[in-house]
């Protein structure tokens, strides 16, 4: 462990992850951005699926590479032309129905160096190494094919991805140990964190029994559609049985089956290199994924359960599906922790207690917003057997069943953090906008299309949409709820802006929480720059101001308010008042304190307690971010009024209540 410089706390968190192939993509994803997490991933590669299995039949002895590549994709760097280059190599795929002598062609071509334009546009951006080993491997699997030709074996070039062919070639290049080849392509991508196979390398094949008799005989049909009857056994076989058990796609009978479990069956020894990683871990994650395919075969390992159980002072998490998946169709969360169990203690075989295996299970919250005919893991405490206080219930979901791993990381960094003496850097991920909305039915549409249009990947963010109404009269809400993925929900009767927020606030997830109006006086481009400010800049709470960009607010105050006079008037000099007012009451001048763009950091905004049902929330708001000496930055935004007739709703009493609320929250208790 690295000491820190000054505090002598440690600054490395061990974490391990089992994992698939695209069940922890989101919370690897997570771990990689936080400099301070070093990571060690750990699969199994029964896979057996598509290309993956046609190779596995034309190289005896190789396990899948499918997942793999799918983890080499996430782990290895993207930040240089070369890298990207190579990943687009690995994922392109050959076309489907794609004849063998063209395959062969193909192949050779690439080792040569004489590829088609398009492979050879993304070869030439490869750096000089990474070619010359990209070709070497492809040459290895060339003078392989060749051989196998002359024996009347073909390879099926059908839909083959190029990364597997490249993989196939290092496992011949590495002489067919299947565990050197994980280290030699991690290697070639110049992976900084770890991924381990989690055995020996014994090649063994996945199949699994069915509650109602049925059989699936491999790993492919484990995780493909199939009837709703669970699951209730796996097991993995010698490869000489497996193959002449299902030669000529031949099906066996059910007393079949159990003689090729009875004499087939294997349990695999682990990894060196993995029992080691689970032996040193802080953190021990069981991720989520295809259950019976990607993970609980891995539990079954010879070695995993002792390293994990030796582990004493490590956090070990199970982090449950969100979701139904093909091979879970019925199960509930007191299934899966039960099965996990059970393939830990490898059937029984090993003697074990749940508190030595797990400290906390992550399950999906029931209550929590949810797609029409979504099929989400159940959870009942009533059935669960174990401990409620190791249970974690809360909304995880992303978007479409994937966890949102930045979720999943500041769960565990309160975890670590409350045992171990280690400072982990806080870790934004998620972005909440906010969406208040009363009779909008004109605008609220589009101002919401064009708010899941923003991307904030630049700032490594995540984005979730809020949109509150009102109240509405019209159809804001109807037409809210057509636009996909907005989440969306509804004060019970008409209390104002302020109420509005405050349940958006209520309801948000992110880190860092932007309100912006759904009546489409406002740009939503300027929300970029409010953003880069918090997460770049770290400032606490960012304003759009329109003081600055709208040079003719006199004019546009005009056109609004017509011949009242003084309702012309109160709108011109009354922002000016609030600002004045800030100035006397708390030595800060804020130019714009009614701004319908704010951003804030998450835990800030949440801690001021607000109270405000109107647009006094704007004033609250100020008042104690002063009151704390807080700093509010503002920045010039676009900003062009409507007119009543247009929809404006705001009052000359509601800057009045504005106004009021700075002198309450001046004089009042602090808070």
């Amino acid at each position: 462990m690295t000491p820190g410089a000054d505090s002598g706390r440690r600054t490395k968190l061990n974490v391990v992850l089992f994992s698939g192939g695209s069940g922890t993509q989101s919370i690897t994803a997570a771990f990689l951005k936080h400099p301070q997490i070093s990571l060690t991933i750990l699969i199994n590669a029964y896979d057996d699926g598509h290309s993956t299995g046609r190779l596995r039949r034309f190289i005896p002895g190789m396990l899948g590479p499918s997942d793999v590549r799918k983890n080499i994709n996430r782990l290895m760097p993207q930040s240089q032309d070369c890298h990207r280059a190579l990943r687009w190599l690995s994922d392109y795929r050959l076309p489907t129905r794609m004849e063998y002598a063209a395959g062969m062609e193909l192949v050779e071509a690439i080792a040569s160096g004489s590829a088609p334009a398009e492979i050879a546009a993304n070869f030439d951006q490869l750096s000089v190494k990474q070619a010359r080993i990209f070709r070497e491997f492809f040459l290895r699997f060339h003078a392989y094919a060749i051989e196998q030709q002359s024996h009347g074996n073909r390879f099926d070039f059908d839909d083959c991805a190029l990364g597997n062919i490249l993989f196939a070639g290092c496992y011949l290049a590495e002489g067919r140990d299947f565990n050197r080849t994980v280290d030699a392509f991690s290697a070639f991508y110049e992976l900084e964190s770890r991924l381990l196979n989690i055995t020996q390398g014994e090649n063994l094949f996945l199949i699994a029994r069915k509650s109602d008799g049925g059989m699936l005989f491999s790993e492919a049909e484990i995780v493909s559609a199939q009837n709703p009857a669970k699951i209730e056994d796996i097991a993995l076989i010698e490869e000489s049985l497996y193959r002449s058990a299902i030669a000529n796609g031949r099906q066996l009978s059910p007393a079949e089956f159990d003689d090729l479990i009875a004499r087939g069956a294997r349990i695999p020894a682990i990894h060196p290199q993995a029992c080691a990683a689970l032996a040193s871990a802080d953190v021990i994650v069981y991720g989520p994924g295809t259950q019976h395919s990607s993970l609980f075969p891995s539990y079954l390992t010879r070695g995993v359960a002792e390293a994990i159980v030796n582990n004493k002072a490590a956090d070990k998490i199970f982090i449950s599906n969100i979701r139904r998946d093909f091979d879970i169709p019925e199960e509930d969360a007191h299934d899966l922790a039960q099965k996990f169990l059970a393939a830990l203690s490898r059937k029984g075989e090993v003697t074990l207690e749940w508190k030595d295996a797990v400290t906390h299970f992550f399950f999906q919250r029931q209550d929590a917003p949810q797609d029409a005919g979504a099929a989400y893991i159940p959870f009942d405490e009533a059935t669960f057997s174990f401990p409620m206080d190791a249970v974690k219930l809360r909304d995880w979901e992303d978007q479409e069943g994937r966890h949102a791993g930045g979720f999943v990381l500041d769960e565990l960094q309160q975890i670590v953090q409350s045992r171990i003496d280690i400072a982990l850097q806080s870790f934004r991920h998620l972005i909440s906008i906010v969406v208040p909305a009363l009779d909008e039915e004109r605008t609220v549409e589009e101002t919401l299309k064009r708010l899941m249009a923003l991307d904030f990947q630049v700032f490594d963010l995540g984005k979730e949409i809020i949109f509150v109404d009102g109240g509405s009269k019209d159809r804001t809400l109807e037409l809210a709820r057509s636009v996909r993925n907005v989440k969306t929900y509804r004060l019970d009767r008409q209390q104002g802006r302020g109420a509005a927020l405050r349940l958006g606030i209520e309801k948000a997830r992110g880190d860092i929480i932007v309100f912006f109006p759904a009546d489409m006086e406002y740009l939503e481009r300027d929300i970029y720059p409010v953003v880069l400010s918090i997460v770049r800049n770290n400032f606490g709470a960012v304003f759009g101001t329109r003081a600055v960009k709208c040079t003719d607010l006199s004019g546009r105050l005009k056109n609004i308010y017509g011949k009242a006079r003084g309702l012309y008037l109160v709108s011109k000099y009354g922002g000016m008042l609030l600002s004045t007012a800030t100035l006397f009451l708390y030595n800060r001048y804020v130019t714009d304190t009614l701004t319908s763009i704010k951003g804030f950091d998450a835990k800030l905004l949440r801690s001021l307690h607000l109270k405000s049902d109107g647009m006094n929330l704007d004033t609250e708001i100020v008042a104690k971010l002063c009151r704390r000496g807080h700093y509010i930055l503002e920045i010039p935004v676009e900003y062009k009024a409507r007119t009543k007739t247009e929809g404006k709703k705001s009052k000359p009493m509601d800057g009045l209540k504005a106004l009021l609320a700075l002198f309450r929250f001046r004089f009042g208790a602090a808070e």
